[in-house]
């Protein structure tokens, strides 16, 4: 763990400037310790080698250390910034490396404030690379960033300890993807997940196509049949290429190889199937995801925009099987948060009288949405019946939540990414 001093001066506070760097990293270690212990085994060592105050493991009781493919480890640094003129160095080594290439299990926890204004950063090591600047030190290379770019903004601050966490279980799991590597020159065998795949992707940024992780996997399943296919037709001219019958290489030639041929009367070519990647519908929304969550970081307002779904959510899962409960059938959603960086989020579930509404957003402006609807059109009717359990109200709701959330998500990316969802698929 190590702190910054901060460039401005504290004329007020007599305590000595080493005994407040203890201080700073104390909390800081302690903060970082019971954050990463919410989902993770936690080692320290006795040293800081490498920026590793910590090391972490994903709770597998099904793979130890002796195993010939232990578990990945992640290396979390911790830094106390005491304000925004602190600057944040690191070496470069620590980061990525000798070909620039970030470190995957690599992570920097920044811990800032005190009491009720504590603040916590995560970045990982290509985060770091993007937002950092290279200098040269002592003839080595560091990485520096000041504090006050990072608390600036929301980009990196930790809102939702369990998006965050579940950020660094996610580079970890796509660790030790990477660490099997090795095995693709022996093997024509790809494990083939729906967690190979970058975070970014993950983040819940609203298409009108469907999920980019879903699709992506499905691709790479169907790509994945056309390489068995080569894989058995390239494994039987192995062997043919090693027989010394010409009886039973005639026959592993026409049964593995010749249905792949093809003539165009010219020449004879091998030919497989394959239609994975083709949908350019797909293709746009990859795009588009890119370039919204590009904008959002842009302003400077990613996880503060995340947070704020994530409040909107929480408010329909608690607030609507209680309106419905009481006899409720049409509901107006009030939402209100801090208009420039999102934060501070208020969402207000009540019933309301009169005609169900034709269209969900009421009112619009940055920092406040009024929303109406009319439950009869988005729950099923079993669970608007009367004497309908709680359950299966809450079951309902978390079934249809993207229909309750999209309206709102629609109207903030209207209003902050500058974008009308009626002209998504326009190019």
């Amino acid at each position: 763990m190590t702190t910054a001093g901060s460039t401005s001066g504290e004329l007020h506070d007599a305590t000595p400037p080493w005994l407040k760097a203890m201080e700073h990293g104390v909390l800081g270690e302690t903060r970082a310790r019971a954050f990463l212990l919410e989902r993770f085994w936690v080692l320290s060592r006795s040293v800081d080698v490498d920026g590793a105050d910590y090391l972490i493991q994903r709770r597998l009781t099904a793979k130890t250390f002796l195993d010939m493919e232990p578990p990945r480890l992640g290396v979390v640094q911790v830094k106390f910034i005491q304000d925004g003129g602190t600057y944040i160095t690191l070496p470069k080594s620590y980061v990525a490396g000798q070909a620039g290439q970030p470190f995957g299990e690599f992570f920097l926890l920044v811990c800032s404030g005190h009491e009720d204004e504590q603040r916590m950063f995560l970045l990982s090591a290509a985060e770091i690379m993007r937002e950092f600047t290279e200098k040269e030190r002592d003839g080595k290379a560091v990485l520096t960033l000041k504090g006050s770019d990072l608390l600036g903004g929301t980009n990196y601050r930790v809102l939702l300890q369990g998006a965050a966490l579940s950020k660094i279980e996610h580079a970890l799991t796509i660790a030790d993807l990477f660490a099997n590597r090795r095995f693709l020159f022996s093997s024509g065998y790809v494990d083939v997940d729906q967690s190979h795949i970058d975070h970014d992707y993950l983040l819940p940024l609203d298409n009108e196509w469907g999920s980019i992780k879903q699709e992506f996997y499905r691709n790479k399943m169907k790509l994945q049949s056309t390489l068995y296919e080569m894989e058995s037709v390239i494994k039987a001219m192995g062997k043919i290429l090693r027989l010394t019958d010409p009886d039973e290489a005639c026959r592993l030639y026409h049964s593995h190889i010749a249905p792949h041929l093809v003539s165009d009367g010219w020449k004879t070519s091998l030919s497989f199937t394959c239609d994975a990647f083709e949908d350019e519908d797909f293709q746009i929304t990859i795009r588009k995801h890119k370039e919204r969550l590009a904008k959002l970081r842009e302003l400077k307002v990613e996880s503060s925009y995340f947070a704020l779904l994530a409040a909107y959510e929480a408010a329909m899962r608690t607030q609507v099987p209680a309106v419905v409960a009481a006899g409720g059938r049409v509901i107006r959603v009030a939402v209100t948060y801090a208009p420039e960086d999102l934060l501070n989020p208020r969402v207000y579930v009540t019933a309301q009288a009169g005609p169900a509404p034709t269209h969900a957003i009421q009112t619009s402006d940055r920092g406040r949405q009024t929303l109406a609807f009319d439950l009869t059109r988005v729950l099923p009717d079993i669970s608007l019946e009367a004497g309908s359990a709680p359950a299966d109200v809450a079951a309902a709701v978390e079934k249809q939540l993207y229909l309750l959330r999209r309206p709102f998500q629609a109207e903030l990316d209207k209003l902050y990414l500058e974008e009308d969802p009626a002209v998504f698929w326009t190019e």
